[in-house]
């Protein structure tokens, strides 16, 4: 008996040896991370050296952790790891080791591309880890930020592999001295942190990502110190700001999350001390408040006060309905349960974010430095009547079909209430201005005072843009040099020689800046123009009204439009008998396609002092018969025509004019500074026809209206 007793200690300490053999050799011989690492990009696992003193005993040291979750990267490290592994469930498929210890642990996050998660699958490993325990948690960073710490921190888990569950078993960590940096500057000092969590079992498919905290119990707590803020004013004036390292503020925090709401008593207080100056070296101490407290609901008061100079405050008083901040199905808006007030006066170094809100297309800008001044009420999420914004001074331009609106505004904005619905609107003054193309805003064009253009919309003021209409007004800004204006034009067939005139407009646009309708007035006394070759002067009234009618194609219907000319004298005494010629057109029916020039296709009633200075389109009068020349006296015309401008060249076709005493017929093309066109006068049995091609004139006096009849149009007829 004693002898088989002895052959099976000898058989069980040979099997022991053969153990430790084989245990050290495979934790320091450099293959066993080789097959642990199977799939590095996911987990893998390193350590200089290891000991295993009896079945399951192992410990590591150095050791070195990675993984890679989704998007997020992580590792960890410690200087020694200690554990006891349960050989039994291993027969399981259960990697299930009771208690680990680790010391001088350090570790750390950062955002990464995401994995894909991996396909569930049946048949994976379980690894169970119910007490993960340190009492030399040191370091961890998560990006540019390290916290650094004496910590105990105890961690248990259970995952099922291959896209099984998950659950996290409560686990704690208590952390001493804890500062918290981001470059140079301590963002958290000699802080106390304590802070409890655990994470029932579940599946990917019940809760992933952020979305597990619903399901979480949490605790946390913190006391510690933040830094100061100095915040100071220099001569445009502009705010700068800087963290000032060293003692400062303080935050305290008692939150508890139970399956994603907050509990009854849970506070946060921020302290934080604000240094004030301002360029003529004035400093002012001031202190930022800012708490939270949950009762039934979520309660939220902020105040940063303005240094005694008045510039610059922030204040909110909030209340969010409700305790709940995660719920099962993602993290509940939080924005439609909020209600209270908000006020703030604040001085900006760019107004770049605030065009953005109020128009989809980049059309409105607000840029530079300026100050804003707003109160907001709150109901359910929504800004409330009552609620108005102001923006003194502030760089301004609007781009609008083309033209370039700029100068210094002022902006008042007011949710209003009518009907029961809600009416925001915002008010842009601008005392003077000016209007370029906006191809070459440097070259002013037009400059004026007293333009309003006024926003408006319907229902929720986040949507404002959305369902934007506007309004831009401006009266008689000043037209230096009316020149300016030919790039409008087509060219030599009409364009301006000098003078200088008045511009007035009330436009509607759209919520992407584009001319909906509108009235443009241009106004020149004494204006010098020139149609081909015939210069003259006079003044010009321009009553164009425009309404959309293709936004694609950029065209506008001008039904409607007039043009007045009066005190009109050519320059030329031998082109047209001297004295004062006036007229009058209305486009009956008309397009307009906007660009630079314009095109415009039209059929206009038109009334003419006489027909002067249409025959001296055509040829000078004393080249006309003496008995042509007596027609001028024979008093006011009517006439009709159809106008088209393109290709830098004016054409009219089955021009008509005719008094009680004669009848003229016509059709004229006006092109680069030569004239093409025909034209049949009829007096009492006189007629006379007149040909005009390539700067040659040619009189027909036999068969004149025959002769008429059988030239070629210049543009098809209408249909």
């Amino acid at each position: 008996m004693a002898r088989t007793l002895r052959r099976i200690g000898w058989f069980l300490a040979i099997v022991f040896a053969l153990y430790l053999l084989a245990a050290n050799v495979f934790l320091n011989a450099g293959f066993a991370p080789g097959l642990i690492n199977r799939k590095p990009e996911r987990f893998s696992m390193h350590w200089e050296r290891g000991l295993s003193l009896y079945p399951g005993h192992v410990v590591l040291w150095r050791a070195k952790f990675r993984g890679h979750a989704r998007r997020i990267a992580w590792e960890a490290a410690a200087d020694r790891v200690a554990g006891r592994i349960a050989l039994l469930p291993l027969l399981q498929r259960e990697l299930r080791i009771d208690a680990v210890r680790a010391d001088e642990v350090s570790g750390g996050f950062a955002a990464a591309q995401e994995l894909d998660p991996a396909p569930p699958r049946p048949g994976g490993w379980i690894l169970h880890f119910p007490r993960i325990e340190t009492d030399s948690l040191r370091a961890v960073h998560w990006g540019d930020y390290a916290l650094k710490t004496h910590a105990h921190a105890v961690f248990g888990f259970w995952k099922q592999l291959r896209g099984g569950a998950l659950e996290i078993f409560p686990s704690q960590a208590s952390l001493a001295t804890v500062n918290l940096r981001h470059g140079e500057v301590d963002w958290l000092r000699d802080a106390t942190v304590s802070a409890s969590f655990a994470l029932p079992r579940h599946t990917r498919e019940q809760a992933s990502g952020w979305r597990r905290l619903a399901l979480a119990h949490a605790q946390l707590r913190v006391d510690g110190q933040v830094p100061a803020f100095a915040v100071h004013m220099d001569e445009e004036p502009r705010w700068r700001g800087a963290v000032q390292q060293g003692e400062g503020g303080k935050v305290h925090a008692v939150l508890s999350l139970v399956r994603g709401q907050l509990q009854h008593g849970d506070t946060l207080t921020l302290d934080l001390p604000l240094q004030a100056s301002d360029a003529a070296g004035r400093h002012w101490t001031q202190r930022a408040h800012l708490q939270a407290q949950v009762d039934e609901a979520i309660a939220l008061k902020l105040d940063l006060p303005p240094p005694p100079s008045g510039t610059g405050r922030a204040a909110a008083d909030l209340r969010i309905a409700g305790r709940t901040v995660f719920g099962n199905d993602g993290a509940p808006p939080l924005l439609p349960r909020v209600s209270g007030t908000v006020d703030l006066q604040w001085r900006f170094d760019s107004l770049d974010w605030f065009g953005p809100l109020l128009a989809k297309a980049p059309w409105l800008q607000l840029a530079g430095a300026g100050e804003v001044i707003a109160r907001l009420l709150l109901e359910d999420g929504r800004i409330a009547a009552g609620s108005s914004l102001q923006i003194p001074d502030a760089a301004w331009h609007a781009d609008v079909q083309g033209q370039r609106f700029t100068g210094r505004a002022r902006a008042d904005g007011r949710v209003d209430a009518e009907a029961g619905e809600l009416r925001p609107r915002v008010d842009i003054t601008v005392a003077q201005f000016d209007v370029a193309a906006a191809d070459t805003p440097q070259q002013s064009m037009v400059r004026g005072k007293g333009l309003r253009l006024e926003l408006r919309s319907a229902g929720r003021v986040v949507e404002f843009r959305d369902s934007l209409r506007a309004r831009l007004v401006f009266d008689s800004a000043d037209v230096p040099d009316l020149r300016a204006l030919n790039r409008y034009l087509p060219g030599q067939a009409l364009r301006f020689l000098g003078g200088r005139g008045q511009l007035s407009g009330d436009i509607a646009l759209d919520t992407v800046g584009k001319v909906g309708k509108g009235r443009l007035l241009v106004q020149a006394r004494r204006a010098q123009l020139a149609a081909n070759d015939l210069e003259f002067s006079g003044d010009v009234d321009v009553d164009a009204q425009l309404a959309r009618a293709d936004l694609g194609a950029e065209e506008f219907v001008l039904d409607g439009t007039r043009l007045g000319l009066r005190n009109v004298k050519v320059s030329d005494p031998e082109r047209a008998s001297p004295g004062d010629w006036w007229a009058d057109l209305r486009f009956d029916r008309g397009r307009l396609q906007w660009g630079m020039p314009l095109r415009i296709d039209a059929t206009a009633k038109v009334r003419l002092r006489d027909v002067s200075l249409l025959l001296a389109l055509f040829t000078r009068h004393k080249d006309y018969p003496r008995w042509v020349l007596r027609l001028f006296d024979a008093g006011e015309v009517v006439a009709s025509t159809r106008a088209v401008v393109r290709d830098a060249a004016i054409l009219l076709e089955d021009l008509a004019v005719s008094n009680d005493r004669f009848d003229i017929k016509a059709r004229l093309r006006l092109a680069q500074k030569r004239a093409q066109g025909d034209l049949f006068l009829r007096w009492a049995r006189l007629g006379l026809g007149l040909e005009l091609k390539d700067g040659e004139r040619k009189f027909h006096l036999l068969k004149a209206a025959e002769w008429f009849a059988a030239q070629p149009r210049l543009l098809p007829p209408v249909r």
